[in-house]
This record gives C-alpha cells, sequence and structure tokens, in this order.
C-alpha cells in the first residue's frame, strides 16, 4: 500500500488582524484545518459530532468564529493522526 501524499498547504488568508488581542496565538477553523492537512468540511464535521475538542466561539461583527487554543490544535493533530478510515471490522 503506498503512503498516502500530503495535501500541499493551502493558502490561508491573514485573519489575524480580526482575532481579539487575547486570542491572537489561537488558530481558526481554516488555520487547522491547513495544520492537519484536511478539508475545512470535514473538520467542521467532527466538530459538530463531538469528536473534536470545544473550540471557542467569539463574536466579530456578524460572524461567529471559531478559535483553538494551541495545546487543543495539538490534541487534533493526535486524533486526526490516530483517525483510522473505514468502518470497524466485526467481530
Amino acid at each position: 500500500m503506498k503512503p498516502r501524499k500530503k495535501h500541499p498547504l493551502r493558502q490561508v488568508r491573514d485573519v489575524s488582524y480580526m482575532k481579539p488581542a487575547r486570542y491572537k496565538s489561537y488558530k481558526t477553523l481554516s488555520e487547522v484545518a491547513a495544520r492537519v492537512y484536511r478539508d475545512v468540511r470535514w473538520i467542521r464535521r467532527l466538530d459538530e459530532q463531538g469528536r473534536l475538542p470545544k473550540p471557542i466561539r467569539v463574536k466579530m461583527g456578524g460572524l461567529e468564529v471559531r478559535l483553538w487554543s494551541p495545546s487543543k490544535v495539538k490534541r487534533i493533530e493526535k486524533i486526526i493522526a490516530d483517525h483510522k478510515v473505514g468502518r470497524p471490522k466485526r467481530s
């Protein structure tokens, strides 16, 4: 079985100017997705299913943005690395 190729890092727009001062080191959904080489929709689905650590939701204007702390991003990286593709085998 060939090793899976990693997606090239996609261009992530710099939104640090939008983050409140105390959340500058936190990562947005698109930043987390780029860091773990996964699609934003997949990360969002895992979050909605409760399989990822809960992000802080910050309202900025008319938007509500998910922000993960650096320690939670490390946990997400571990969860994604341990993720097995497919359905579990029957016993």
